[in-house]
């Protein structure tokens, strides 16, 4: 009996990196979204990215709410890092695409920040051990609010109608 399909012969081996075929442009993506992937990636960038995030949050939501945002989205990460089935991949910071699992890990915070904890749960539980589900779930909803936050603060500020040549800004 013969295959209906064939396989081409010259097909490259399974990649290592499950979770890392790009899946679509970070312009596409709405504001939550957006900030779920890129703070993904800057928290794994190591201790000065993450200290960055907390300001970001502090700036933007108060130095009380701010602290508390930034202390959810450390244990979120580490939860979320620690009980992962495998390693879990993202792209550079400044790469233009996102991945499988960013992907994954913005629609867990997408949702979690919706209130729609059953699809928070199918979206973490993808990528993390079943018991730390619904611990991830909780993190998540209450990053998500921040995130939320974030969003909104960001839609408010109006972009400059003009560029002095004189303004530098430093990042």
């Amino acid at each position: 009996m013969k295959m209906r399909f064939e396989f081409p012969q010259d097909r490259p081996a399974a990649s290592p990196q499950r979770g890392a075929a790009p899946v679509g442009q970070l312009h596409e993506l709405p504001a939550v979204d957006l900030a779920a992937i890129i703070y993904l990636r800057a928290w794994c960038d190591g201790e000065s990215a993450r200290q960055i995030i907390a300001e970001d949050f502090r700036l933007v939501m108060g130095e009380r709410a701010g602290k508390a945002a930034a202390g959810d989205f450390d244990a979120l990460m580490s939860s979320f890092l620690r009980n992962a089935r495998r390693p879990v991949m993202r792209h550079g910071m400044g790469c233009k695409c996102f991945g499988g699992d960013e992907s994954v890990f913005a629609s867990l915070i997408a949702s979690a920040a919706a209130r729609d904890r059953d699809d928070a749960a199918l979206f973490a539980s993808t990528l993390i051990n079943a018991s730390a589900v619904y611990g991830i779930v909780y993190l998540a909803e209450q990053v998500g609010q921040a995130f939320l936050h974030l969003a909104r603060s960001a839609s408010k500020v109006q972009a400059p109608t003009h560029v002095s040549p004189a303004l530098h800004y430093k990042h």
